[in-house]
């Protein structure tokens, strides 16, 4: 699927304009949209390293994957973090902060049941607590000049803040110290990332490069499919979306391997129906990207996962079912 620009998208295109110069853009579409600028300017630090954006739920429609917009609002300003709402739909990526988690937090809040308003400025506060300061103090505990310099209510307020700080990292504790990833999947993740780089560096060949971009995408979005199962679904259906994949997954890990489709692009005379092979692995590498893509936009709007996506082109190879087997093997299933 081709990636859109900006101006294919006026909310985006409007809103990277908008944060280039401020640290907060509400979209005119938006219902309420004075009141939700007043209350996170109350949030938001004034040093530029926390950007929000808030556009109504039709920005989205236009484009290829649900963090498109996300991905580019990061890459078109220079704030640390960046937290998007589309609707109800709640995102964060951050490079203060471990990425995953700035998205955990949105998500959390996101399913937290409050208003628009409420759930974004907890999410400032929340990824806020976790940004590391310039300071270079975090050891928590007050100087001992501290008590000659502020008086006992400034103290009980800085106490009273840093327990909820506590808190809130304690309450977030589990659900950060594992990876949202199952460990299955994450070696087929971390295998296709591998695959990427050796296709990015074939030189002279268009297929291999969309390839390498295929790869890249696919990664990401299981990636994102398995954090917003964990943030937002219940356990049976991340069970299901692993039963799902973690076949297809180790397929396509084969078929993309430097034995087989690499192979076929760089020595295609050593092969026989090379033109049909290459079109097969390429479709499936497209037709899964796709399910998944469909299968988080079913995990946001909290619907079941549907699974429509079958791979039988690659399962007639005999040659594929033995590396597959082999993969297997190799992680240890």
């Amino acid at each position: 699927m081709p990636y859109l620009s900006s101006s294919n998208n006026p909310w985006l295109e409007d809103a990277v304009a908008g944060i280039s110069g401020q640290n907060i853009y509400v979209d005119p579409d938006v219902s309420g949209g004075q009141a939700l600028t007043d209350a996170l300017a109350g949030v938001v630090p004034g040093d530029g390293s926390i950007a929000v954006v808030v556009l109504p739920a039709e920005a989205d429609k236009t484009t290829p994957y649900s963090s498109y917009i996300l991905e580019r609002l990061t890459a078109a300003g220079d704030h640390e973090t960046v937290i998007l709402a589309v609707g109800d739909d709640l995102q964060a990526a951050s490079a203060a902060i471990p990425s995953d988690d700035a998205l955990r937090i949105a998500n959390e809040n996101e399913s937290s049941g409050a208003n628009l308003q409420d759930k974004l400025v907890e999410t400032v506060q929340e990824i806020s607590a976790e940004t590391p300061t310039s300071s270079g103090s975090d050891s928590g505990v007050a100087g001992p000049v501290i008590p000659l310099v502020i008086g006992g209510v400034v103290l009980v307020a800085a106490a009273v803040t840093a327990a909820g700080l506590i808190a809130r990292r304690r309450r977030r504790t589990p659900a950060v110290s594992i990876d949202p990833v199952p460990a299955g999947i994450r070696l087929r993740v971390n295998r296709l990332r591998e695959l990427r780089a050796d296709y990015a560096a074939v030189p002279g060949s268009p297929v291999a490069a969309e390839t390498a971009a295929g790869i890249d995408a696919l990664a990401s979005h299981v990636e994102q499919l398995f954090i917003r199962l964990d943030a937002k679904a219940g356990e049976d259906q991340s069970v299901l979306a692993e039963a799902e994949y973690s076949d297809k997954l180790a397929r396509l890990v084969a078929a993309l391997d430097r034995d087989y489709l690499l192979d076929l692009l760089t020595r295609p005379d050593l092969w026989d129906a090379p033109d049909e092979r290459i079109a097969e692995v390429r479709e499936a590498l497209s037709s899964v990207t796709t399910q998944i893509v469909d299968n988080i936009k079913q995990v946001n709007a909290r619907k079941g996962l549907l699974f429509q996506v079958s791979l039988d082109s690659l399962i007639g190879r005999s040659e594929l079912r033995d590396w597959e087997r082999q993969f297997k093997q190799s992680s240890g299933e």
